[in-house]
């Protein structure tokens, strides 16, 4: 039975982190696509005209239907709403967490979810604009784990919670990045419930949802309008891409991965090669020495990195070709490709500290889908100008692969709740110098440089 205590403060806390996003979300200014969609909100400015107008774009333009109707609406309409919906969004992703992570009902690893919450990338979420940036990313990210709870969480729901989830999954894999994320994610976890012959209603309530996810994807296929928007956005943007093959594509996919989670100064990055050497240090002990390499390696990609931007030196190091690693070989082009190879592979392998074995297949997933999906960007010829917002879902990957590492951690020791409020403190500063307009892209988008 849970306590009438614990429930009253984990929603006090929940409810303070959404009133927060609340009052942020409510002051962040119109920019880029906002602009343009308020400029001419006729088109959209109510629910028929942007249902018409997003079913039109599936011939013209693009398969997220159901994503930009939302975004076209809330774009034409006062920012209270939005900012109400994204503020009630994080009470469900907070919730959702808790459901997912915290069976033992701690009222600790609940204020750390509301940490960890505040770590939120937010900076990818103003780059086309905020209202449009935020309703296409990370609105489907919360709604994607939201929508994982079946999943992950062997429990029998009341009845409209299966339609809710239903919905959010339908709703979350039109984007296509979550999709490929969900497919995998939902392909593993059905495959241990099988290996643990667990074929109950859940299990076959969840083939259901990999079944939606599955319609979701011949959807994106099928669609003419982003064969359309490919030929466009290259002519604009990237009239090389027309001529490169299939692998210097997926070159510039993991080039633009690799620079990003190595150089961007993502303090998810560096929280999360923090926690896995402390997990070592207090835990495991097995791979202390490798996990410890591994945090040395980022923390002096990023210095190196920071002294470039400022000073301009070290520049050889940082040599990043336009059109992939492998167009033009060189030592530094090698040394680069390795470097990002090195890390991610010891992050994979020094994420393993003792604990469940499918749960460590879980999270591995879960990284692994998010990896491709940021990967398959390289097939967009608008990998380059799209900037950080490809990165929301790897950045919100790592956010969850934190939370284990941060419940073993505070197990043994709850100094563990103050390294995440520090991290959290500097997270939002972020969050206030971009609402204000101080320019953060010389640090945050590595490939604006190339432009």
């Amino acid at each position: 039975m849970v306590s009438k205590n614990y429930l009253k403060y984990r929603t006090l806390f929940f409810i303070m982190v959404s009133a927060l996003m609340f009052l942020f979300f409510y002051k962040v200014p119109l920019i880029g696509d906002d602009v343009y969609n308020l400029q001419h909100r006729e088109m959209f400015n109510t629910v028929q005209k942007s249902f018409n107008y997003v079913v039109s774009q599936y011939g013209n333009w693009s398969s997220r239907t159901i994503i930009n109707f939302f975004m076209y609406l809330f774009s034409t309409h006062n920012i209270i709403y939005f900012s109400f919906v994204t503020a009630l969004l994080f009470y469900v992703l907070l919730e959702s967490m808790s459901k997912i992570f915290n069976s033992e009902n701690s009222i600790y690893v609940d204020i750390c979810l509301c940490l960890l919450v505040l770590l939120t990338p937010f900076p990818y979420f103003s780059t086309a604009g905020w209202i449009a940036t935020t309703t296409t990313y990370l609105w489907p990210i919360i709604v994607a784990i939201y929508a994982v709870t079946p999943l992950l969480v062997d429990q029998q729901m009341k009845w409209y919670q299966y339609i809710l989830t239903s919905l959010a999954v339908i709703y979350a894999t039109n984007n296509e990045q979550i999709m490929i994320v969900l497919l995998i994610v939902y392909i593993a976890n059905i495959t241990i419930w099988t290996l643990k012959h667990n074929v109950n209603f859940n299990y076959k309530y969840n083939c259901l949802q990999l079944i939606f996810i599955l319609l979701n994807f011949v959807y994106f296929i099928l669609c003419p309008g982003n064969r359309v928007r490919s030929q466009l956005e290259t002519a604009k943007w990237f009239p090389e891409f027309s001529k490169l093959n299939m692998i210097n594509k997926l070159d510039i996919g993991f080039m633009t991965t690799g620079e990003h989670v190595l150089f961007s100064n993502s303090l998810l990055v560096m929280l999360l090669t923090l926690l896995i050497f402390w997990a070592h240090i207090l835990i495991s002990k097995k791979h202390i020495l490798i996990s410890g390499a591994n945090l040395i390696l980022l923390f002096v990609a990023n210095i190196l990195f920071d002294v470039f931007i400022l000073t301009g030196h070290f520049r050889s190091l940082f040599n990043f070709p336009k059109l992939g690693l492998l167009n033009q070989i060189t030592i530094t082009s090698i040394v680069q490709f390795l470097v990002y190879c090195c890390y991610i592979i010891l992050l994979a392998l020094t994420y393993y500290y003792g604990q469940n074995s499918y749960s460590y297949i879980e999270m591995i997933s879960l990284l692994g889908g998010a990896l491709l999906a940021r990967i398959a960007l390289g097939f967009s010829p608008t990998s380059y100008v799209s900037a950080t917002r490809t990165f929301a879902v790897l950045g919100f990957t790592f956010l969850i692969m934190c939370i284990p590492l941060v419940k073993n951690i505070l197990s043994k020791n709850k100094k563990v709740l103050i390294v995440l409020s520090v991290f959290a403190i500097i997270n939002m500063s972020i969050f206030i110098l971009q609402i204000k307009g101080i320019e953060l892209n010389r640090f945050l988008p590595l490939w604006t440089n190339i432009w």
